[in-house]
């Protein structure tokens, strides 16, 4: 009686182990993304910065697929936000039909300012 309540514990450590990897990795693309961005002069520069920066921050991490990964950009003149989307339900771990599933798509975003302080 004892082992399938283990099992379904173990499990539920897995998956949502994962799941905390991949939005921390998301996370700290997003960050590294939106400080990048300042770098850039016009809109057009920033939004390519903080694109390519999010891409090449996600590549150094394993189990995220890049052609699954979303990135939106927004930027008012005043704040750049960077958005980062990726859609886990492909992941084997995340279809276990026991455990509950957290959210399959994980967004994470970070914003800064533009303007003088």
């Amino acid at each position: 009686m004892v082992l399938p309540v283990l099992m379904l514990l173990i499990m539920g450590i897995i998956v949502y182990g994962q799941w905390l990897a991949c939005a921390n990795a998301l996370q700290q693309s997003a960050n590294e993304g939106a400080r990048a961005s300042l770098s850039g002069l016009s809109q057009d520069e920033r939004a390519l910065t903080a694109r390519q920066t999010v891409s090449d921050s996600l590549s150094h991490y394993d189990g995220i697929d890049q052609r699954k990964v979303v990135i939106g950009i927004q930027d008012d003149g005043t704040t750049l936000n960077v958005t980062v989307n990726y859609d886990m339900s492909d992941q084997p771990v995340m279809k276990l039909p026991f455990v509950p599933i957290p959210d399959k798509i994980v967004s994470r975003s970070a914003a800064v300012r533009l303007t003088n302080f």
